[in-house]
């Protein structure tokens, strides 16, 4: 019986390795997820009325991003998952996501003096 504990305790951890080992790096994901985030403040800026226009324009603007990152929405997605799972790494992505729309936000304010 111990054996069998300590076998699927195993399986357990290895398996939740695997699912952490094929997502995105913390740095990448936050950098898209800040894009994606700053395309969503465009559209919602446009006024337009039409929800499905609103979709198609997003869905525009998130290709463009994950090309421009090199990445696929599928990977994206596999990834952001992985994050949700895991609260404290997804705690983490989201304190780097701010940090880096703060550094974009003084970036553009210097630039404008």
């Amino acid at each position: 019986m111990k054996y069998l504990f300590v076998v699927l305790v195993f399986l357990v951890l290895s398996c939740q390795n695997d699912r952490n080992r094929n997502r995105l790096d913390q740095e990448k994901m936050a950098q898209i997820l800040v894009d994606i985030h700053l395309d969503e403040v465009k559209i919602s800026r446009m006024e337009i009325i039409s929800a499905d226009t609103n979709l198609l324009l997003y869905n525009q603007l998130e290709k463009a991003t994950f090309k421009k990152h090199a990445v696929d929405s599928a990977s994206f997605v596999k990834s952001f998952n992985s994050y949700v799972r895991e609260p404290k790494d997804f705690i983490e992505l989201y304190e780097r996501v701010n940090e880096i729309v703060k550094d974009r936000k003084k970036l553009n304010e210097n630039s404008h003096r």
